[in-house]
C-alpha cells in the first residue's frame, strides 16, 4: 500500500486529503521523523510530540501566504516533511544538506529563520503589522514551547501583541518541557484554571486547553483562532517524544537529541562516543570547587544536560540554579549572588552568551564583580550550524574592561583555570568547545594550581617561525611545528590580560601564525597585532580562523580541515608566510 507521505509535496497537498486520512499522515510522519534521527541524530522528542499540531496548522493555514513562526526549530521537523523537503530529509544537519533549524533560504515555507528561543511572538507580531502598513493579506502564527514562557523576549511580545489589537494567532506547545523539564512559576501556572486568566489579562483571547493530540480538537480551535479579529492563544496540551516508546520512557529530556541510533535483537542502541568531554571535565572540576568552598553557586540558562550538570544538580540542588531559557537574567542573578558575597559560576554556550551581551558589560563588568562563566560550545559547533556556532565569544569579550578571558588546551587545563577565576577579585571568562578531550602531549607543561599568562609548548632554539594559538588548536600546532626546523608552539592561554612578554618573544622569530577557532575580526590575532603596533615590532603575521560568514552546519572536524586549523593547514600557512613551498 503507498503511504500518504510519498504524495505530500507542498501543504496545499495536507489540505486536499480527505480528513479521515489525517491520523494515518501523523503515523506515517512520525515513522519517517523517528527514521531519519536514527540515521543522522537531531532533535527527536519536540518533532515527535507536536505532528498532530502541525498537521492541523497545515490543514487549516495556508503556508506561505500565512506565516507559520516556529520558535527555534526543535518542532519542525514534520513541517519539514510536509514542505517539500522529505526527499533530502537524509541530509539533515550534514553539510550541505537540510538545515538544523528553519531557513527562509531554504524554503518560502520557513517564514523566520531562529535558532535560539523566544523569537517567535516578536517575529509573528512584526511580520502582521509590516503587512497591514503594506497592505498584504495573511495569517501569522507563533507556535511557541511552554519553555519559552521562561524567557524574557516572549513576554515583551505577548505585552506588544496584546495592546496592538491585530490578530495574531499564538499557539502554545505546552508539554512541560523545555531541553528539560521546564523551571519557574510560568509553566506550572499553565496547568491551572489560571492560564486563562493570565492571558485574557495580556489582551489576548484564550482558546483551550486543547488536546494536542487530537486533530479534531485542534482543527476546531485553530479555526476559530484563524476567525478572529483579536489576538488569540490556542493553549495545547502535548506529549514530547510521542510515539516513541524509547523517548517517552526518557524522563530527563524525552528524547531531545536521541540519535544516531539503531534497533538490534529488538533493543534499541545509540550511538555514543566513549571519550569525556569538554563539558564534563568543567563539571568535574566544578564539583571539586562546590565541595571546598560553600560560596561556588553554579547557574545555567536551561542547559543542565548539554553542560554536564544534571549530577551535580542533584548532589547540591540549592547550589546548582536552572533558570530557564533566560540568559539575560542568568548573568544579573549571577551578579546579584556575586554582590551578596558569592561566587557564582555562569555554565553558558558561547552561542547563548550573546543574548546576554549588556548584562555582562552593565551588571557584572561594569563594578567588577567576581562572576566565572564558563563558556562551553565555544569555536566550531558541528550539526547545529550558525546559530549555534562559538565564532563571537572572543572578539566581543575581550573589548570589555577587566574580563580575563582563558581558554584550556586539554582537560588537565581545567582544574586549575577554574581555581585561578575563582580566585580573581573581578570576572573571569573560561572559554572550552564542544568536543572530547584529547590527551596532554608531553610537551604541555601542566598547571597544577593557578594559571599565570601564555606557555610555550615547543620553543626552537633558532626560530624562524612561532604558531600562536589558543585553546586545543596548540595540539595540532604542535604536530605542524615538530615536522619543521625552527618552528616554535606558544599557547596564548589568556586573550585578556594579554601575555605581552611572552608573545613579543614569539615576535622575534620575524614570522608569526595566530590561530584561533573563532572569529579573526577582533580576536586574538588583532590582539597580537594591535600589541605588536604598540611596540613597534614588525614580523611578518598571518591570521587563521573562522572566516568573514556564519559558518553553516556541517562536520567540524571537516570544516577545521577546509579552514587550515589543522596540523597540515598551518604546516602550509607557516611555510607560504615564510616564502617556502607548501
Amino acid at each position: 500500500m503507498t503511504g500518504l507521505l510519498s504524495g505530500i509535496h507542498s501543504p496545499a497537498d495536507v489540505r486536499a486529503l480527505p480528513e479521515a486520512e489525517l491520523p494515518r499522515l501523523c503515523e506515517e510522519l512520525r515513522e519517517e521523523i523517528v527514521s531519519v534521527c536514527g540515521r543522522v541524530g537531531g532533535h527527536l522528542g519536540a518533532s515527535l510530540g507536536v505532528v498532530e499540531l502541525v498537521v492541523a496548522l497545515h490543514r487549516v493555514f495556508h503556508s506561505p501566504q500565512d506565516a507559520l513562526v516556529f520558535d527555534v526549530g526543535h518542532q519542525a521537523y514534520a513541517h519539514k516533511l510536509l514542505t517539500g523537503r522529505r526527499e533530502r530529509m537524509g541530509t539533515l544537519r550534514q553539510a550541505e544538506g537540510v538545515a538544523p533549524f528553519l531557513d527562509p533560504r531554504e524554503s518560502p515555507h520557513d517564514a523566520f529563520a531562529a535558532g535560539h528561543a523566544c523569537t517567535a511572538v516578536s517575529a509573528a507580531l512584526g511580520m502582521l503589522e509590516g503587512w497591514s502598513v503594506l497592505g498584504r493579506k495573511g495569517h501569522a502564527v507563533a507556535i511557541v514551547g511552554d519553555g519559552a514562557l521562561t524567557g524574557g523576549l516572549t513576554f515583551e511580545g505577548l505585552n506588544n501583541a496584546g495592546g496592538a489589537h491585530l490578530p495574531l494567532v499564538v499557539v502554545l506547545n505546552d508539554n512541560q518541557m523545555s531541553i528539560s523539564a521546564n523551571v519557574g512559576a510560568i509553566p506550572a501556572l499553565l496547568r491551572t484554571r489560571e492560564a486563562r486568566a493570565f492571558f485574557e489579562g495580556l489582551g489576548f483571547t484564550y482558546l483551550g486547553p486543547v488536546d494536542g493530540h487530537d486533530l479534531g480538537a485542534l482543527l476546531s480551535a485553530l479555526r476559530e483562532a484563524r476567525a478572529s479579529s483579536r489576538p488569540v492563544v490556542v493553549h495545547a496540551m502535548t506529549q514530547k517524544g510521542r510515539g516513541f516508546p524509547p523517548a517517552e520512557a526518557d524522563l530527563q529530556t524525552r528524547g531531545h537529541a536521541m540519535g544516531p541510533y539503531e534497533w538490534r535483537d529488538g533493543k534499541l542502541v545509540r550511538s555514543r562516543g566513549g571519550q569525556r568531554t569538554f563539558s564534563e571535565a568543567f563539571a568535574t572540576a566544578l564539583a571539586d570547587a562546590l565541595a571546598k568552598d560553600p560560596r561556588v553557586v553554579v547557574v545555567t540558562p536551561a542547559m543542565l544536560e548539554g553542560s554536564a550538570l544534571v549530577e551535580l544538580k542533584t548532589r547540591y540542588p540549592d547550589r546548582v540554579h536552572d533558570v530557564g531559557i533566560a540568559e539575560q537574567h542568568a548573568v544579573t542573578f549571577c551578579a546579584g549572588l556575586a554582590r551578596a558575597g558569592a561566587r557564582p559560576v555562569c555554565a553558558i554556550y558561547s552561542t547563548f552568551l550573546q543574548r546576554s551581551f549588556d548584562q555582562v558589560i552593565h551588571d557584572v563588568c561594569l563594578t567588577g564583580l567576581p562572576v566565572v562563566f564558563a563558556v562551553d560550545r565555544a569555536g566550531l559547533v558541528g550539526a547545529d550550524g550558525a546559530t549555534h556556532q562559538g565564532a563571537y565569544d572572543v572578539s566581543s569579550l575581550r573589548a570589555v574592561p577587566g574580563l580575563g578571558l582563558m581558554a584550556p588546551v586539554v582537560g588537565e587545563d581545567i582544574p586549575p583555570m577554574l581555581a585561578t577565576a575563582l580566585a580573581a577579585p573581578g570576572p573571569t571568562v573560561i572559554r572550552f568547545p564542544r568536543g572530547t578531550l584529547p590527551s596532554p602531549p608531553p610537551e604541555l607543561r601542566l598547571d597544577e594550581a593557578s594559571v599565570k599568562g601564555a606557555r610555550w609548548v615547543l620553543r626552537a632554539q633558532a626560530p624562524r617561525l612561532t604558531l600562536v594559538t589558543l585553546g586545543p588548536l596548540a595540539l595540532a600546532a604542535l604536530e605542524a611545528a615538530k615536522a619543521e626546523a625552527g618552528w616554535s608552539v606558544l599557547d596564548a592561554r589568556c586573550v585578556s590580560p594579554l601575555d605581552s612578554e611572552a608573545l613579543l618573544a614569539a615576535a622575534d622569530s620575524g614570522h608569526v601564525v595566530v590561530v584561533e577557532e573563532g572569529s579573526t575580526r577582533g580576536g586574538l590575532g588583532s590582539a597580537v597585532l594591535e600589541l605588536y603596533a604598540a611596540h613597534g615590532r614588525t614580523p611578518r603575521v598571518r591570521l587563521m580562523g573562522m572566516p568573514d560568514v556564519f559558518m553553516p552546519h556541517g562536520d567540524a572536524r571537516v570544516q577545521r580541515a577546509a579552514l587550515g586549523l589543522d596540523a597540515e593547514g598551518m604546516r602550509r600557512a607557516g611555510r607560504e608566510l615564510l616564502g617556502e613551498r607548501p
